[in-house]
């Protein structure tokens, strides 16, 4: 049975509120996601963590965000309650980072890991359909403003967690992150109105062999980030950096998000997302390659080239995921992509862990030039923007 929505008239200038509104959710959203590399250095001591049970955390953190997208995505959709899910999220990571804060054992903090999973499940189906439906003809490009907040977010977010750690400790300071979730959600919630009218199909009528392509490419691109985000500051650490170099660093490699998060949706809009994912997945493994044969500054220079080109994908999948949508179920579409996506990325870590744990940080980092160069394999079977263009007048 199919679903429909009320309707909401968008005015030009409405959509440019909505625009900013969400840009700054994606930021705080963000912002949250990044939190975990920079606090693993602090709790590594606390609960005498190895490399696998940094990469178990880092699992638990990200799993349910996975599990969870396609079927929230799909059931916001179906049910027009987009405000309400976006609202929850926030309030639920808000919820999870103060259990972390709380928790006095390693098994507690897993567990409050999971609310986060949760929390953060709740954003980029919803955002992503909001603004889709706002801006039909300019979808890349908008979605590449929208990136802006997520890249700040992760910009922040090494600077902030490590900079608390230092002035109040890392449970104190994780305590204080819930702030931003409840300004935003407050925010949102005076703001944010349900899209116009759509008819919903079916949760499987709403899978295709495109999105499927679509997913499972940006999953390893996916897979290669949050691996190496994972144990960068760690990694840094090691190398005779400070908690606060090793924060900086991480956040310079997150900041060029801010150019090349805009430039990847722009240049979508001229020439599909094909290209650009087979460009983004080759320039990532060579520079992957290239990391962990150098030392110095030029270790910090590969980890913002590799910061460039994964992160131009992020706008190039959502409106991929728009492009690719059927029966109107862009929620759906864009759980699907980010939720295999954050699925198989959770398991990235404890894999890396347990091979570093044999053969050392650097030479693990070469299991992710593998999965850049497999992503760029799966971005050649990848539908043409002609083929996208044909899919969404049909």
């Amino acid at each position: 049975m199919l679903a429909t929505n009320r309707v909401i008239s968008t005015p030009p200038r409405s959509k440019t509120l909505l625009l900013s509104g969400l840009t700054t959710g994606h930021m705080v959203n963000d912002f949250y996601s990044m939190v975990l590399p920079p606090l693993i250095p602090a709790l590594i001591p606390v609960f005498g963590l190895n490399y696998f049970q940094i990469g178990l955390l880092s699992f638990c953190f990200y799993i349910l965000s996975g599990v969870l997208q396609p079927t929230i995505g799909f059931w916001s959709d179906k049910h027009a309650i987009r405000k309400k899910v976006i609202i929850a999220g926030f309030l639920i990571n808000g919820l999870g980072l103060m259990a972390i804060g709380l928790a006095p054992t390693y098994p507690l903090v897993l567990f409050a890991s999971l609310l986060c999973g949760v929390g953060a499940a709740t954003f980029h189906p919803q955002s992503t359909n909001f603004l889709s439906r706002a801006f039909p003809d300019t979808k890349g490009r908008v979605m590449g403003i929208h990136g802006w907040g997520g890249s700040i977010g992760n910009f922040l977010a090494p600077l902030t967690v490590a900079a608390l750690i230092s002035w109040v400790g890392w449970r104190q300071g994780v305590m204080w992150l819930v702030v931003p979730g409840l300004f935003v959600a407050v925010f949102l919630w005076c703001l944010l109105e349900e899209p116009e009218a759509v008819q919903v199909g079916s949760f499987g009528k709403g899978l295709s062999k495109e999105l499927l392509l679509v997913a499972l490419t940006f999953a390893l691109l996916s897979m290669v980030l949050r691996g190496f985000l994972t144990f960068l500051p760690t990694f840094l650490v090691e190398q005779g950096s400070t908690l606060a170099q090793a924060g900086f660093f991480t956040s310079l490699m997150l900041c060029v998000g801010l150019v090349s998060q805009p430039l990847g949706g722009a240049v979508y809009d001229r020439v599909g997302g094909r290209t650009i994912f087979f460009i983004c997945a080759v320039a990532t493994g060579i520079a992957l390659w290239a990391l962990t044969r150098s030392t110095g500054p030029m270790v910090v220079v590969w980890t913002v080239v590799i910061g460039f080109f994964v992160a131009a994908l992020f706008p190039v999948s959502l409106a991929m995921g728009s492009d690719v949508a059927k029966g109107n179920q862009v929620g759906l579409s864009v759980g699907v992509i980010f939720g295999l996506s954050s699925t198989l990325s959770a398991f990235t870590p404890a894999l890396l862990g347990y091979v570093a744990d044999r053969v050392g940080l650097t030479h693990a980092f070469s299991l992710l030039i593998v999965f850049a160069f497999l992503g760029a394999l799966m971005a050649l079977a990848l539908p043409k923007k002609a083929a996208l263009s044909a899919h969404g007048n049909a």
